[in-house]
């Protein structure tokens, strides 16, 4: 049982990963912009009013935690990186490293690597996003002697049910080739992926892509 504190937790990512942290028992603590985006109830669930860009308000939330989990995204613009993602993860670095926090989990996506999308065909709206989180990703590699990251990396997006399908992962291509044309991946698979590695140390530091894949026939 471990105290989580969510940001981006209104969004569809972030609406599993509270309904699946409560079941395991998890304590969560949910940081929006507007709280009635929440409409789940629990006694383990405290639903807060926080601008994230806002030091002084994250930062008593993330003394209390032993978790931060960041679901956020960020409207696609068609000029420049989106810089959101480097100025919250920075905002969230400096509050850990205040409060002697150490781990930290950050959903991205696959590609945020330039060398990784440089034979790939990207839409403009999307290439800034990916650009935006490659530079936090820089910043937080700078960060590791005080903080134990994960940037989780999965493929396009969709809202199919949860499964139970294990986790092929790469921490090194950003992307993961072997199944590359199959990209999709549930949302809520994502969360699933995320509350695994909580306390995973084989993960800290990484760049972490994932994608589900059918799970192995067991042998006799």
């Amino acid at each position: 049982m471990m105290r989580l504190l969510v940001l981006g937790a209104s969004g569809q990512t972030g609406q599993h990963l509270l309904s699946q942290a409560l079941a395991l028992d998890h304590h969560v603590t949910a940081l929006v912009r507007t709280p009635s985006k929440i409409v789940q109830k629990h006694e383990r669930l405290a639903v807060e009013t926080c601008d994230v860009f806002d030091r002084e308000q994250l930062q008593p939330h993330i003394n209390e935690c032993d978790v931060v989990i960041s679901c956020l995204g960020y409207p696609l613009q068609y000029e420049s990186p989106v810089l959101h993602f480097e100025t919250v993860e920075t905002l969230v670095c400096e509050c850990m490293k205040k409060a002697g926090k150490r781990r930290a989990i950050f959903m991205h996506s696959w590609y945020t690597s330039a060398q990784s999308r440089a034979d790939k065909t990207i839409p403009v709206f999307i290439l800034t996003a990916l650009e935006g989180m490659e530079m936090s990703e820089r910043l937080l590699e700078g960060r590791r002697d005080h903080l134990d990251y994960t940037c989780v990396l999965p493929g396009g997006l969709n809202n199919e049910p949860v499964t139970d399908k294990d986790f092929a992962i790469n921490d090194t291509a950003y992307c993961v080739p072997e199944v590359e044309r199959r990209t999709m991946t549930a949302r809520a698979d994502v969360a699933r992926y995320i509350l695994t590695i909580l306390e995973d140390e084989s993960s800290f530091g990484k760049c972490r892509a994932i994608c589900p894949v059918d799970k192995k026939p067991q042998s006799d």
